[in-house]
């Protein structure tokens, strides 16, 4: 079987871990995070407190942590927005953009 990988430039990735990170997750996202685990991904977004639309994003379980797969030209905003959310929650938001890439295997 001959199989192809195609690399995603305009995707990026950040990664939030922590002890309070699946609890801060669904504090402000559209989907249920419990539908989220080693097997299944989730696509949600993230909403202003009025409801309207700021971001997208696909959410993958990762080790003891979650994957936030989105548009690279977004990545720097949605990383100030996630800050902005943290407060006092012990959780630790990392862009990992310059260190892996997204890619489509078919």
């Amino acid at each position: 079987m001959n199989r192809k990988v195609y690399i995603l430039e305009d995707r990026g990735l950040l990664y939030i871990n922590g002890d309070d990170a699946k609890e801060f997750l669904q504090n402000i996202i559209t989907n249920n995070i419990e539908n989220v685990n080693e097997d299944k991904s989730s696509f949600s977004a993230l909403l202003t407190p009025q409801g309207k639309y700021l971001y997208d994003f696909i959410i993958i379980k990762h080790k003891s942590g979650y994957l936030l797969d989105c548009e690279k030209k977004i990545i720097e905003d949605l990383f100030k927005q996630l800050n902005l959310y943290k407060l006092r929650s012990k959780v630790e938001i990392l862009n990992l953009s310059n260190e892996f890439v997204i890619a489509n295997l078919s």
